[in-house]
């Protein structure tokens, strides 16, 4: 396989993007990037990756949790599920770093480009995405392998996991929604993922499956690493 040069500007994390053949060469030659929704990783992917929580933040009752509201029942809380609350509609990208598995890097594609600077690239994603709809925030970074904790509160925060009494209610909420979460589980433990993370109001013509397509600068991107015959 030829291996060219790394060409991340100083200071910056050295990341890279594998994909297939014809998406590899189309990004390098056109700037293209497809954005996928929350839904459709959650909806679509997550029949081969297992990931029933992508798109939410959840946590674990491994230890019991016992709550008596002021007003209400007392609620035991223990099991091996998991508790979470969906975030507000958002579009991935997904890049990764050296640490990624040779295994998880082939899946992928094989075909494997360089990211300059993670900071322009977010910044110009969120340009591209803002000119075809209503952008609300964008996040980039590490992702991190880990479940949340949970709060009581007295706040449903747009839509809580679980209501506890009504006299005042009380709310069970995982602590610190993250796109940039997920579970330390395989495989994705093993994708060393960062991301670029796109929050909007809604989704492109109110179809989730449907992905946002924008283009940006080819020199964002640089040749890195693709197998010699393909």
């Amino acid at each position: 396989m030829p291996l060219s040069p790394i060409q991340t500007e100083l200071g910056e994390p050295i990341l890279f993007r594998t994909t297939g053949k014809q998406v590899y060469e189309s990004s390098l030659a056109t700037g293209s990037i497809w954005l996928r929704s929350d839904t459709y990783y959650r909806e679509l992917e997550d029949k081969v990756r297992n990931d029933t929580s992508e798109g939410a933040n959840p946590g674990t009752t491994s230890v019991p949790l016992r709550i008596a509201p002021p007003n209400g029942p007392q609620l035991n809380i223990q099991g091996p599920g998991h508790v979470g609350q969906l975030m507000v509609p958002h579009y991935l990208v997904s890049l990764h770093g050296s640490s990624i598995a040779p295994s998880e890097r082939e899946a992928f594609g094989g075909h494997t480009f360089g990211i300059r600077s993670l900071s322009r690239l977010s910044a110009e994603v969120l340009y591209q995405c803002s000119k075809q709809i209503k952008c609300t925030g964008y996040q980039y970074g590490h992702i991190f392998y880990q479940y949340v904790a949970f709060a009581l509160t007295l706040h449903s925060s747009g839509g809580a996991a679980i209501q506890i009494g009504d006299s005042p209610a009380h709310f069970l909420n995982p602590i610190n929604t993250d796109a940039l979460r997920k579970r330390p589980i395989k495989p994705f433990i093993d994708q060393d993922e960062w991301r670029i993370v796109i929050f909007t109001d809604s989704y492109v013509g109110g179809d989730a499956s449907l992905p946002l397509k924008i283009n940006v600068a080819t020199t964002h991107f640089f040749p890195y690493l693709a197998p010699a015959n393909a």
